[in-house]
């Protein structure tokens, strides 16, 4: 659940992280030749070449584009401020790639202000849309990949499968529209001190979300005067359970809300009913309390244990040093799968005249040494390469001594082949406050949040 006390936290958070895609170790760039089959090949009993003219072409070694290393200027538009755009990107770039300058754009991820950005004249090459790909869709200022990525021989490899799935289900044809070199998990901690208090054996890998209910409610209750919970849900992960279904909540074309015709929804309806009916779970005037040692357990993004226990990294690991993580609680019927990633493609603006050099920072971002190095900085990796999985953090100290690899355990739900931009007018977490404080039953919920959210697509089809 989205706690009042976390939402500048995790907005903070996702903001960094967003940034981070666009951090970008470049690599030569430099394609080399993909060879094919032999075109000799022969028919063993009539010592003939039975392959047509045309298989035999299509067999030949076919020489890939090559990156130019000339000089060039890249606009970039994003929206941290330039201060941090130059002591970050810019820095990262200049020992990298440095044939190329990168240029500053200041955009709010809108639609109006890329459209006040071209009235001006301004041609951006690369742009970040952290408020979603649909503002640069709708205008027509998303270059496709798929063929680029044939010319120049890059190497998608590198990219786990399950954000190559996210990245296309942004698009209504499917098409590879961006790219990015890491994303946002979900990871469930827990502190060993509350669970040490209350008498009860530590929470384990593998864990169904039915376990999980059932250690919560034996972790709720008053110790010493204070209240403590079982559980609770930190900056937007409310969803974590949802994702891990694989669905939407409304058409991807009509934008009607599904909420009532999904029976995954409700599904996970029954499952939040189940944890927000222990006493005292939750109290929307007392957020935070895994921060305070008050919560036994908590979900949320990866990066959770920076973002608390004090001044110094000293200070931090003392407060810290009892609590661990673990993989997300599954499903029973969908063992050992992850909540789907959460992850922005940095996007070609097809109308850039520098659309090579603009791909070939793109396939930096993706490479095993950007994705090295920004993984021990404590960025989750979009590759599957466990090793490089293993230096989660590595070089931040808020996670030495930590299970990061529980994160990693489980496999990555896939998203639906589509997303759908009217997800976003479902207030699912605001909701979820409500119904967590309410005595409302489920159909009764979905029926008001449906109502609510059709009110809300309805006027933003208006608006268009």
């Amino acid at each position: 659940m989205r706690k009042s006390g976390q939402k500048s936290l995790g907005l903070l958070f996702m903001m960094c992280l967003l940034f981070m895609f666009v951090l970008g170790a470049c690599s030569s760039g430099e394609g080399g030749e993909v060879t094919g089959e032999n075109p000799d090949t022969t028919d063993s009993a009539e010592g003939t070449n039975t392959k047509t003219e045309e298989e035999v072409e299509e067999s030949e070694p076919v020489a890939v584009k090559q990156f130019s290393n000339e000089p060039v200027t890249l606009k970039v538009a994003t929206q941290w401020g330039e201060e941090n755009f130059q002591n970050n990107f810019v820095q990262d770039m200049k020992e990298l790639v440095p044939h190329i300058t990168f240029e500053y754009v200041d955009w709010n991820g809108t639609a109006e202000g890329i459209q006040e950005i071209n009235s001006a004249g301004t041609v951006v090459d690369l742009l970040t849309p952290n408020l979603g790909v649909n503002v640069l869709l709708d205008l027509d200022m998303v270059q496709p990949l798929d063929e680029m990525v044939k010319e120049y021989g890059i190497d998608l490899s590198t990219v786990d499968p399950s954000f190559i799935a996210l990245i296309r289900s942004q698009d209504p044809e499917g098409r590879l529209i961006g790219l990015t070199g890491n994303g946002g998990i979900y990871g469930l901690f827990y502190n060993k001190e509350v669970f040490d208090l209350f008498g009860v054996p530590y929470p384990t890998d593998n864990m169904t979300w039915d376990e999980i209910i059932d250690l919560a409610k034996k972790m709720t209750g008053t110790r010493d005067g204070n209240q403590y919970v079982g559980l609770e849900f930190g900056s937007d992960t409310v969803d974590a359970a949802l994702l891990q279904l694989s669905t939407t909540l409304t058409d991807p074309e009509s934008g009607e809300v599904l909420l009532s015709k999904d029976p995954k929804f409700t599904k996970y309806m029954e499952l939040m009913k189940k944890i927000y009916s222990i006493p005292s779970i939750y109290n929307p005037k007392e957020p935070d309390k895994f921060m305070q040692k008050t919560a036994a357990m908590e979900i949320n993004w990866h990066g959770y244990l920076t973002w608390f226990g004090g001044e110094t990294p000293e200070e931090r690991a003392e407060f810290k040093k009892d609590m661990d993580i673990l993989p997300i609680p599954s499903w029973s019927d969908i063992p050992a799968t992850a909540p789907a990633v959460h992850t922005a493609p940095t996007v070609i603006n097809p109308y850039s005249e520098n659309k090579e050099a603009a791909l070939q920072v793109l396939q930096a971002i993706i490479s095993i040494e950007n994705q090295t190095k920004a993984t021990r900085k404590g960025t989750i990796p979009a590759t599957s390469n466990v090793e490089i999985r293993k230096q989660f953090g590595a070089d931040n100290p808020d996670h030495q001594g930590k299970n990061v690899m529980a994160m990693f355990q489980n496999q990555f739900a896939l998203p639906p082949a589509r997303a759908s931009v009217w997800d976003k007018y479902v207030d699912l977490n605001g909701a979820m406050q409500k119904f967590a404080t309410s005595d409302m039953n489920i159909p009764e919920f979905i029926r008001v949040l449906e109502e609510e959210s059709a009110i809300k697509i309805k006027d933003a089809k208006n608006k268009k």
